[in-house]
C-alpha cells in the first residue's frame, strides 16, 4: 500500500514563512549572508587591531617626538584620526587590557592588577557580557589573536611561548610568538641595579620584568616575537583576502616592553643621539603624595646618572623603531592585498610610560605620561585629522561596533566616539577615569584630579601646567578650591555608579 503524504496547505506555508521571518528579524536564527553583512546588505569591514606594550605617546613622531623614527605609525596617523587626549583605565598591562577588551572600567570588571588578569573570564561571565572580539566572533567574524592581546608576562610567557591568562572565548584561532628575549644573541647591557638570574632553562622569577636590560642583536630580528607576529598576521590576511567572512585580526607587539631588544641597525640609528632629558625642577616631588610616586630613579640606581638615563632612552627608542617597522610590514600587506579599503585599523598601547618625568620611570603612576596612550583609528568613512577631545580605551569597543553596524552591548561602559571619527568635535565625555591600587584619576579636558586611599590629593591645571609641576590640591585660592571640590564630587559620583562585576560569583552557563 502506497504511503501518501499530505502536502502542506498554502495557509500553513504562509504561517511558516512569517514565523521564520520574525525569528530572523529578532536575531534568533541566522539567515544566509547575514553574518558578514550590515542591515543594509553591505559587507562589514574587517578589523585590524594593533596594540603595543609599554609605549608612551610621547615616543612617536606623530605625537611630537623629534628624535624617534616611527614612519609607519606616523603615516597611519596622517591617514586617520589621531587622539591627543586618550587614556588607559589602569596603567599596568593586564588590568589595562582587561578594561579595553571588555569596555569596562577597572573597578567594575574586577581586574585591578596583573595578578588579577586571570579573573577576567569569570567576571565577564558573572556580568553576562562578551569581550570585544568575542562579541564580533558571535556576530560572524573570524577572530584571531597573534601575540599579546590580553595579559602575557614579559619576558616569561614569551620565552615559554604560552598563552598567559588569555580569554579563550574571544578567538576562533590564536597564535603565540615565542622568542629569545634576554637570551638573544648580541651585545647585552644592564642599566638599572636589578639583580638578575641568567637561567636559560627557567622563564619566571629571573628579574627581567622591570629591569632596564638592553640587547642589541647581531641578527635581522626575525627570531624576535614582534617579527613573528607581523609575519603571522600577513599570512592570516593573505588566507582571508578573498573570503566573504570578515576578520577581526588582533596583533599584539611586546616592544618596547623591557627587555629592550632590537637588531643592531635600530640601535645604530640612535648611536650618536643625545636625548633631551625631561625637565625636573628642584623639589619637583615635594608636593606629590608618597602614594603618587612609582618606580623612580633612586630605586633603579640611575639618580644623578644622566649617561645611564640617556642610554635607557636610546635603547627604548631602538625598540620603538623596531616595533614600528613591523607595523609597516603589516600595513604594506594590507594595501598589497587590496584590503585597506574595507578594513578599520586601530593602533594603541596598553598604557603610557615614564621616561624620567618627575624622576619616574615605567608605569603604575596616575600622572599624564603613564596614563595617556597613543590612539589612532583609520579606515573607510573615517576623516583624517586630530581630535583634542577626551577619549578612553573603554571607548574603542562600542565605537568599532557602531562603525561595523552592530548594536553596542548594553553593559559596555565606554562612549561611542564615532562622531569624533567623522570630524564632529563636540565633547562627548564629562571626564575619564583611570586608577591604580593606590588611588583614582579623574581627567577632564582642562584638569587632572587624583585622589589616593589615604585621602591625599593632586590637582593640576593642564593648560597652564602640562608637565604637572604645581600641585594645586591645597591651594588657598577660592576658585581653585571650588574646582577641586567639583572634581572630587565628580569622581565620587562616577565611582558610586559603577557596578562591581568583579565581586560577583560566576553564575550561569559559560559561553
Amino acid at each position: 500500500m502506497a504511503n501518501h503524504q499530505r502536502s502542506p496547505s498554502k495557509t500553513s506555508l504562509l504561517i511558516l514563512i512569517v514565523f521564520v521571518s520574525v525569528l530572523a528579524m529578532a536575531g534568533l536564527i541566522a539567515v544566509s549572508g547575514s553574518a558578514g553583512e550590515t542591515d543594509t546588505g553591505h559587507t562589514r569591514p574587517n578589523i585590524l587591531f594593533i596594540i603595543s606594550d609599554d609605549l608612551t605617546a610621547g615616543a612617536l613622531g606623530c605625537y611630537g617626538n623629534q628624535m624617534v623614527k616611527t614612519p609607519a605609525i606616523d603615516n597611519l596617523a596622517s591617514a586617520g584620526m589621531r587622539f591627543d587626549r586618550a587614556y588607559c583605565q589602569f596603567p599596568v598591562c593586564g588590568a589595562a587590557r582587561a578594561a579595553l577588551m571588555a569596555s569596562m572600567y577597572s573597578p567594575s570588571v574586577g581586574v585591578m592588577g596583573n595578578g588579577a588578569a586571570s579573573r577576567l573570564d569569570r567576571n565577564l561571565t558573572a556580568a553576562g557580557h562578551p569581550a570585544w572580539p568575542e562579541y564580533f566572533r558571535h556576530s560572524g567574524y573570524y577572530t584571531v589573536r597573534v601575540g599579546k592581546i590580553y595579559h602575557m608576562r614579559v619576558p616569561g610567557d614569551i620565552t615559554a611561548g604560552v598563552d598567559g591568562p588569555d580569554h579563550r572565548a574571544s578567538w576562533t584561532e590564536k597564535f603565540n610568538c615565542r622568542g629569545p628575549e634576554w637570551m638573544s644573541y648580541g651585545v647585552h647591557n644592564l642599566y638599572s641595579n636589578h639583580k638578575l638570574r641568567f637561567n636559560p632553562t627557567a622563564h619566571y622569577g629571573l628579574g627581567f620584568g622591570t629591569a632596564f636590560y638592553a640587547v642589541e642583536t647581531y641578527t635581522d630580528g626575525m627570531e624576535q616575537p614582534d617579527a613573528q607576529a607581523a609575519q603571522r598576521a600577513i599570512r592570516i590576511m593573505q588566507a582571508h583576502a578573498d573570503r566573504h567572512e570578515p576578520f577581526f585580526l588582533a596583533v599584539g607587539f611586546v616592544r618596547p616592553h623591557v627587555p629592550l631588544v632590537a637588531p643592531s641597525n635600530y640601535f645604530e640609528t640612535y648611536r650618536d643621539a643625545v636625548p633631551e632629558l625631561p625637565d625636573v625642577p628642584e623639589g619637583d616631588r615635594d608636593d606629590i603624595p608618597s602614594e603618587g610616586i612609582s618606580l623612580n630613579s633612586e630605586a633603579l640606581g640611575i639618580a644623578g646618572k644622566p649617561g645611564r638615563k640617556r642610554a635607557v632612552i636610546k635603547a627604548y627608542s631602538a625598540a620603538v623603531s623596531y616595533m614600528d617597522a613591523q607595523v609597516q610590514l603589516i600595513l604594506d600587506s594590507l594595501n598589497a592585498l587590496e584590503l585597506a579599503g574595507n578594513t578599520i585599523v586601530i593602533f594603541t598601547s596598553d598604557h603610557g610610560y615614564h621616561l624620567g618625568e618627575h624622576e619616574l620611570w615605567q608605569k603604575v603612576s596616575l600622572h599624564e605620561e603613564s596614563v595617556r596612550v597613543p590612539m589612532i583609528v583609520s579606515g573607510p568613512g573615517i576623516r583624517p585629522g586630530v581630535s583634542s577631545r577626551l577619549a578612553a580605551h573603554v571607548d574603542i569597543y562600542p565605537t568599532i561596533a557602531t562603525l561595523c553596524g552592530l548594536a553596542v552591548p548594553e553593559k559596555c561602559q565606554g562612549v561611542d566616539i564615532s562622531p569624533l571619527l567623522k570630524g564632529d568635535e563636540r565633547s562627548l565625555r564629562e571626564g575619564v577615569h583611570s586608577c591604580t591600587g593606590r588611588g583614582h584619576l579623574w581627567r577632564t579636558e582642562r584638569y587632572a584630579y587624583m585622589q589616593y586611599r589615604s585621602g591625599a590629593e593632586e590637582f593640576y591645571d593642564m593648560e597652564a601646567d602640562p608637565q604637572q609641576f604645581n600641585n594645586l590640591a591645597n591651594s588657598d585660592d577660592p576658585d581653585i578650591r571650588r574646582i577641586v571640590g567639583e572634581h572630587r564630587g565628580a569622581l565620587e559620583r562616577f565611582l558610586a555608579r559603577l557596578p562591581d562585576y568583579g565581586a560577583m560569583e560566576a553564575a550561569g552557563p559559560r559561553r
